[in-house]
C-alpha cells in the first residue's frame, strides 16, 4: 500500500485506530480481513478478536437493518481458531429471494433459541442493544417499560487496515455486487462502513421487475390518480378561497397600530416567547394601549372548522402586528401591507443546526422560489452571528433582524425566579437534594419528524452508568426530546440514581439543578450556557449528522465543552471531569449581545413599538 493518497492514508488510519481502541478496551468484536463477491456469493473472512475458547463454538453471524425489521443469517459460517469464513447468496438469503432493500449491520452473535426468527418492532415490543447485549422489551400505551428479556449478545465487524481495497460505489470493487437491467430492474449490494462507527454494512437496492397489472389493478391505479388530483384541487381552492377571503378582509382594517394578533400552528395554547412577551406587556399596562388577539392550533396539521378559519383569516387581514413563534405555513400564503409588522420570534437561540437555504443539496431543504419566511419584517435574535445564519437560512435581508435577545432567556437572570424554580425542581427531583453531582443527559431526537422521530438507546449503557453514579454518589436526569415516544430502560438497582424526566415539559426549568450538562445537537446548549455551567457533547453519530444535516459552522469550532464520540469516552471524561469549560466565554460572547435580563423590554420597545434604541449597532 505504498504512494497512498490522502484519502487512502486517512480510510486506512481511521480502521486501524478503530481497531486499537476496540482492543484496548478489551471488546469483542470480528476483525474483518476479506470482503468478496464471487458471482452471487459474498464471502467475508476475518479475525474474532477478545473472544474466550468456549464462546468461539457457540458464535454464528446475521445481516440486520438498524431498526431490525430486516434481517438475514450467514448461510454457512464456519470458525477454526479465531479465524472465521462465511458465505451468503444473495440471490438467496431472503427465504430463497433476493435481499431486500436496506442498510444491513453485520453482526457476530451467540446462537440462542428462535434466533433466525424476524424481530419485528411494534408499538409494544422493540429490540435494544445495551452494550453487547441485545434485550426484548415490552411497552405500554406511554412508552414505559413493562418487562425485558435478555435474548444474546451482538458484537460488530470493522474491516482491517490490512485490507487493500476501499468502500466505494463501483461495479469494478471486489466488494460490491451491481446488476443493471433497467431502471425499474436492478440489484446493488456495496460494501460499506458507518461513518461514525466503521461498523460493516452491506447496502443493499433491490427493485424486482413489476409484473403486468391485471384489468382490475389497472383501474385501481387510474381511481388512485384521480383521487390524488381530486385532493389536490380541493386544496388548490382552499388556498384560492384563503387568499380571496383576506383582500376582502384587508377593507375592514382601521391600521391605527395597536392591534396585535398572536399565534400558532404548532401550539394549542399561548406558550414561549409568545407568552413571556404578552405577560409583560401586561405588567407593563401595555393592555390599555394595545388590543390583543389570540389564534392557536396544535400543530400545523391540525385542520379548523370553516368559522375558526374564517376568524383567522379576519385576524390576519385586520390587524396591525402579528406574532408567531415557529414554522408556519397559512401565514406565508398571503401578502401583507407595508405598515403590517410580522415577527419571528423564533423559540430558538444562537446559530446551530443548518436551516432552510443553508441545507441546500442536503434533504429537506426548501425550493429556490418558497415564500416560506419571507413576509417576516422583524425578527429577534440573540446576536449578529445569530442574525447572519438565519439571514442565510430564510433568505431574507439580515436587516430584518434584531440583535436585541430572546426573551424567554430572561429568567436565566432572574435571581428569584431561578431560586424558586429550584425549590420546585428539587421537589419534582426529590433524589437531587443530596446528590453529589447532577447530570442531565437531553440529547435531540433521530429521524425526519415527529412521526418517525427514535432515539437510538443502543449508544447508552445505563448498567455502567449507574456504576459510576454509585460511586460518585451523583444523580442523571435524562430528558428525551418530546418527539421520541419510548422511554429509556432504567436498570432497577439504578432507579435512585437515573431518573426519567420525558413527564416534565419545561427542560429549562430542571437546568436550575442541574451541574452538567450531557447532549448532543439540542439548542439547549444556549440557555446552559448563560447558567454558566459545564457540557459534555455525546456526539456518537456526529459524521452522519454531517452529512445529512449539517451545522452553521464546524461543530468542533461550534460548541462550548468537549466532545466525545462513543460511550466508554463519555465515562472517562465524567470522571476526570473534563469538559473543556474554557470554551465558555468565548462562546457566550459570540452568541450573545446581551446578558441582562432584559431582552423582552428591548422586544417590545424596539420591535413592536418601534422606539428607537440609543445602542443601534447591530454588532
Amino acid at each position: 500500500m505504498d504512494n497512498m493518497t490522502p484519502e487512502f492514508e486517512e480510510i486506512y488510519g481511521n480502521r486501524r485506530k478503530t481497531i486499537e481502541r476496540l482492543k484496548e478496551r478489551n471488546k469483542k468484536f470480528a476483525e474483518l480481513t476479506r470482503v468478496e463477491f464471487k458471482r452471487v456469493i459474498l464471502h467475508i473472512e476475518g479475525e474474532l478478536v477478545g473472544f474466550e475458547k468456549d464462546e468461539l463454538e457457540n458464535l454464528s453471524a446475521r445481516f440486520v437493518t438498524h431498526d431490525r425489521t430486516c434481517m438475514f443469517p450467514a448461510q454457512h459460517f464456519e470458525v477454526s481458531g479465531t479465524h472465521f469464513h462465511l458465505t451468503v447468496n444473495i440471490m438467496s438469503a431472503n427465504n430463497e429471494a433476493p435481499i431486500a432493500t436496506g442498510e444491513y449491520a453485520l453482526k457476530i452473535f451467540t446462537k440462542y433459541k428462535g434466533m433466525n426468527k424476524p424481530q419485528i418492532s411494534t408499538d409494544t415490543v422493540d429490540y435494544v442493544l445495551s452494550g453487547s447485549t441485545l434485550l426484548k422489551l415490552t411497552y405500554d400505551n406511554d412508552g414505559r417499560c413493562l418487562s425485558k428479556q435478555v435474548l444474546t449478545n451482538e458484537y460488530p465487524c470493522i474491516i482491517s487496515d490490512k485490507v487493500e481495497t476501499i468502500e466505494d460505489d463501483t461495479k469494478a470493487n471486489p466488494m460490491n455486487f451491481k446488476l443493471r437491467r433497467g431502471a425499474e430492474n436492478l440489484f446493488y449490494a456495496e460494501s460499506a462502513s458507518d461513518m461514525d462507527t466503521l461498523e460493516y454494512k452491506l447496502a443493499v437496492t433491490y427493485k424486482e421487475p413489476k409484473p403486468s397489472q391485471t384489468l382490475p389493478k389497472r383501474i385501481a391505479k387510474k381511481l388512485q390518480n384521480r383521487k390524488k388530483l381530486i385532493i389536490r384541487d380541493v386544496y388548490g381552492l382552499k388556498i384560492w378561497c384563503f387568499k380571496k377571503a383576506f383582500s376582502f378582509f384587508k377593507h375592514f382594517a382601521k391600521k391605527n397600530g395597536d392591534i396585535i394578533l398572536f399565534a400558532s400552528g404548532s401550539r394549542a395554547e399561548i406558550g414561549g416567547n409568545e407568552k413571556v412577551i404578552y405577560d409583560r406587556m401586561i405588567e407593563r399596562g401595555l393592555d390599555s394601549k394595545y388590543k390583543f388577539r389570540f389564534d392557536f392550533k396544535a400543530s400545523i396539521t391540525v385542520n379548523r372548522s370553516i368559522p375558526a378559519m374564517i376568524r383567522f383569516v379576519y385576524y390576519l387581514a385586520t390587524s396591525d402586528i402579528i406574532l408567531i413563534d415557529d414554522y408556519y405555513p397559512d401565514i406565508y400564503l398571503v401578502d401583507y401591507p407595508k405598515n403590517v409588522k410580522v415577527l419571528q420570534v423564533w423559540h430558538a437561540c444562537g446559530a446551530f443546526k443548518s436551516l432552510g437555504f443553508e441545507r441546500l443539496g442536503k434533504p429537506g431543504a426548501p425550493p429556490f422560489n418558497t415564500r416560506v419566511h419571507k413576509c417576516y419584517t422583524h425578527v429577534p435574535v440573540s446576536s449578529y452571528h445569530s442574525a447572519l445564519h438565519h439571514a442565510e437560512g430564510f433568505a431574507i435581508d439580515e436587516k430584518k433582524f434584531y440583535p436585541v435577545g430572546i426573551p424567554r432567556t430572561d429568567i436565566f437572570f432572574d435571581d428569584e425566579y431561578k431560586a424558586k424554580t429550584r425549590e420546585q425542581m428539587l421537589e419534582v427531583f426529590p433524589e437531587c437534594k443530596t446528590a453529589e453531582t447532577v447530570y442531565m443527559y437531553a440529547p435531540t431526537f433521530r429521524g425526519d419528524n415527529a412521526n418517525n422521530a427514535h432515539f437510538p438507546f443502543d449508544k447508552l449503557d445505563l448498567t455502567a452508568w449507574g456504576k459510576f453514579l454509585d460511586e460518585t454518589d451523583s444523580v442523571l436526569i435524562v430528558k428525551l426530546h418530546p418527539f421520541v415516544k419510548r422511554r429509556i430502560e432504567i436498570p432497577d438497582e439504578y432507579a435512585h440514581r437515573i431518573l426519567d424526566a420525558s413527564d416534565y415539559r419545561e427542560v429549562n426549568d430542571i437546568l436550575f439543578i442541574v451541574d452538567v450538562l450531557i447532549t448532543d445537537y439540542s439548542s439547549i446548549i444556549y440557555e446552559m450556557s448563560l447558567l454558566k455551567k459545564p457540557m459534555l457533547f455525546f456526539a456518537f453519530d456526529q459524521k452522519y449528522y454531517e452529512a445529512t444535516r449539517d451545522f452553521y459552522e464546524p461543530y468542533e469550532e461550534l460548541v462550548p465543552g468537549k466532545i466525545v464520540h462513543d460511550f466508554d469516552e463519555l465515562m472517562t471524561a465524567l470522571r476526570d471531569k473534563d469538559y473543556e469549560f474554557e470554551k465558555m466565554d468565548g462562546f457566550i460572547k459570540k452568541n450573545f449581545k446581551y446578558t441582562d435580563g432584559k431582552s423582552t423590554d428591548r422586544v417590545i420597545d424596539q420591535l413592536i413599538m418601534g422606539i428607537e434604541p440609543e445602542d443601534n449597532s447591530r454588532r
